[in-house]
C-alpha cells in the first residue's frame, strides 16, 4: 500500500518529474549542453589508409597541425596528443591553429586558472611540442568563462599566441610566399549585432589588403557539417560570400568529429573537432557536400605549397583517413 501511495504522490508530483527529466538531460547532455557519451561506434584502431590517397607534391611545404574541441584534460585529449607526437615526429608541423573549445567545461577564470596546467601546460609538454606555438581561437565554452584571460595568457606563455578575439597573422613558405591566417570569433558572428558587424567588416579590411598567395580562416561554428550540431546558418551566411574566390579553406571544429566539405561555391569546410578523443565524441554522418568524415578522436593537418594545399584527416591512433588536395587555381 505504501509503495502505491509513493508512486500515486510522484506522478503527481510535476515539480519532481520535471527535476527528475532535468537530472536525466544533464547526465546525457554532460556540463554546457555538449555531449559527453561513449561513441556508438569506433574503428580507429581497425581502420587503414585509403588505398586512393593522392600523393603529397614535392618539395618543402609549410605544415600546420588543427586541433579542435579538445580542453578536457582527460585520457583521450592525452592519448590524440601522444598520436600526435608520434605520427608527426620527422615532420613536425610550424604551428598550431585551434579551433576553439580549449578549456572545459566553461572555459578559464583567470590566467592563474589551474586549467593551464592540466590541460595545456601538461598534456603538450616535452621535446615534440616544446617549440610549438598555438594559434587559438574561442568556442562556445571558452566564453562562458573569461575570455579575456585567454589573450592575456599569452604575455606569460612562448607556446600560446592570442592577440585578440578575432586577428590575423602571416608566415612565409619556404618560396618565400606568404600565407595569411585569418583566427575568427564565430561565437560573437553567430549572435549577430553590431559586435558582428565591427569583427566583418575588419574581416573585409584584412581580405581587401591581402597580396598573400594563399589564405586560410578558422573559427570555431562550422558552415557546414554532417556533425552533432549541424552548421550554423548564421555563420555560413556571414562568411561564405566574403570567402568565395579568396579564402579556399576554413577550420572549424564545435561537431566532434573529423570531416571534409566542399561547398558549391568552392570552398572547403574542414571540422577538426576531435582533439578530445572519445572523452566527447560525437555521431557523425554525411551530408551532400561531404568528402570524407569519421569520430572518435582525432586532427586535421594541412599542407602548404605555392600552387598546391593538402588537408588532412587523422584518426585517434595517426591513421590517416583521408587527404585531399587543393591545386591553386581553386583558390582563386
Amino acid at each position: 500500500m505504501e509503495k502505491g501511495a509513493r508512486s500515486f504522490r510522484e506522478k503527481a508530483n510535476p515539480v519532481g518529474q520535471l527535476a527528475l527529466l532535468s537530472a536525466a538531460l544533464l547526465l546525457l547532455l554532460g556540463e554546457g549542453c555538449c555531449l559527453y557519451r561513449k561513441p556508438w561506434t569506433d574503428d580507429a584502431l581497425t581502420a587503414r589508409p585509403p588505398a586512393d590517397l593522392p600523393p603529397l607534391p614535392a618539395g618543402p611545404a609549410l605544415r600546420i597541425l588543427i586541433l579542435g574541441d579538445f580542453g578536457t584534460g582527460k585520457q583521450g585529449q592525452y592519448q590524440v596528443a601522444r598520436a600526435i607526437a608520434d605520427t608527426h615526429a620527422s615532420a613536425p608541423p610550424d604551428l598550431v591553429l585551434t579551433v576553439g573549445d580549449n578549456f572545459y567545461p566553461r572555459g578559464v577564470a583567470s590566467v592563474e586558472d589551474p586549467l593551464w596546467e592540466t590541460v595545456f601546460e601538461e598534456v603538450y609538454s616535452g621535446g615534440f611540442w616544446k617549440s610549438l606555438v598555438f594559434f587559438p581561437s574561442l568556442g562556445n565554452h571558452d566564453v562562458e568563462g573569461n575570455e579575456r584571460a585567454q589573450i592575456e595568457y599569452s604575455d606569460l606563455s612562448p607556446q600560446w599566441t592570442m592577440p585578440g578575439r578575432y586577428y590575423t597573422f602571416r608566415r612565409v613558405l619556404p618560396s618565400g610566399d606568404t600565407v595569411r591566417f585569418l583566427a575568427l570569433d564565430t561565437n560573437g558572428l553567430s549572435e549577430g549585432g553590431p559586435e558582428a558587424e565591427s569583427q566583418l567588416t575588419w574581416a573585409d579590411s584584412v581580405l581587401k589588403a591581402s597580396r598573400d598567395r594563399w589564405i586560410v580562416a578558422y573559427g570555431h561554428h562550422p558552415m557546414e557539417s554532417g556533425g552533432w550540431h549541424g552548421a550554423s546558418q548564421t555563420v555560413r551566411d556571414s562568411l561564405l560570400p566574403r570567402f568565395q574566390g579568396r579564402v579556399p579553406v576554413f577550420f572549424s571544429g564545435h561537431n566532434h568529429s573529423t570531416e571534409l566539405l566542399r561547398l558549391p561555391e568552392g570552398v572547403f569546410q574542414g571540422v577538426c573537432g576531435g582533439g578530445g578523443g572519445r572523452d566527447n565524441a560525437y555521431r557523425v554522418g554525411t551530408t551532400p557536400l561531404t568528402v570524407s568524415a569519421f569520430s572518435n578522436g582525432g586532427w586535421c593537418f594541412l599542407h602548404i605549397w605555392p600552387d598546391t594545399l593538402a588537408i588532412e584527416g587523422y584518426n585517434r591512433v595517426g591513421t590517416l583517413r583521408f587527404r585531399h588536395l587543393i591545386p591553386g587555381r581553386e583558390a582563386g
